[in-house]
């Protein structure tokens, strides 16, 4: 909480301030931030405080942001960013702090209570330094959850033309494929990735495999029609438990019955030499 807020709001004096910080029963981490010591100190608290010291007008922003935001597979960061207004906030010491001559109303949002950039914002701030594969990921994974945000993520590259990253970031867009919105799982999203990486023939996702009278047994998760190979990209979380297991293997007994070739990829089996010639046997 802010020391204004704390007199303004709560009525606390400056004097009790003062004898609270000096007794050790609140603490300050930033000039003019007060820790009231009423939660376990965490990572959170830790950019909250941040962002309030940094002034009204800072959101967290980069890694932080994609962190909040539970980019697929983004680490935690170790260093805390926060974007804020140039020339227009607080100064932090010893900490470096991201400017911006503005940001739009739709290009700041919250998580956690915690004011941060938005999806698309936070994907274009992390174009400059972020490699296209770790990049896709981020995107591919935010479109299955929401397909909007790939015209969002247009639409403010567009807005942003002189921003650095925005042709890396629109290099990326365009290597989705078009229905990537149906994708249903985060190990989908790296399956699909890996597919292109290794030159994959061209697939359809979501496909209905039917049996001889025409009812559908399974939507797989990829499949090649014309080779009668489909692959289904198992996450442990849903394909480990035991009714599920027990349906997917009678469905795909079923596949195997009518002729297809059915291949099963976790997300450790992606990067291994037998996935790859498993690809190069469709090329």
């Amino acid at each position: 909480m802010l020391r204004r807020q704390l007199r303004e709001e709560a009525g606390v004096s400056s004097r009790t301030i003062a004898a609270r910080l000096r007794d050790g029963a609140w603490t300050e981490p930033w000039p003019g931030v007060v820790d009231l010591g009423t939660h376990q100190a965490t990572w959170r608290g830790q950019v909250q405080a941040l962002t309030l010291a940094a002034g009204p007008s800072a959101w967290a922003s980069h890694d932080t942001a994609g962190y909040l935001h539970r980019f697929l597979d983004a680490p935690r960061p170790e260093d805390v960013d926060v974007v804020v207004p140039r020339g227009r906030h607080a100064q932090v010491a010893g900490q470096r702090l991201h400017t911006v001559r503005s940001l739009g109303g739709d290009e700041i949002t919250e998580r956690y209570g915690i004011p941060c950039t938005t999806v698309a914002r936070t994907l274009l701030d992390l174009a400059v330094g972020t490699t296209p594969d770790v990049l896709e990921r981020y995107l591919a994974n935010e479109a299955r959850k929401r397909p909007a945000i790939v015209a969002d993520v247009v639409e403010l590259v567009d807005r942003h033309r002189r921003l650095p990253g925005r042709r890396r970031l629109l290099d990326v867009v365009s290597r989705l494929p078009g229905d990537v919105g149906r994708l249903g799982s985060p190990v989908e999203v790296l399956g699909i990735q890996r597919l292109g990486e290794l030159c994959a023939p061209p697939f359809v996702l979501q496909y209905p495999v039917r049996d001889a009278d025409f009812v559908v047994i399974k939507r797989t998760d990829v499949a090649w029609p014309g080779k009668k190979t489909v692959l289904e990209l198992d996450g442990a979380a849903y394909h480990d438990l035991v009714a599920v297991k027990a349906d997917d293997d009678q469905a795909r007994a079923r596949m195997r019955a009518h002729g297809w070739h059915v291949e099963v990829a976790r997300r450790a089996d992606l990067y291994t030499p037998e996935f790859a010639a498993f690809v190069r046997r469709l090329q």
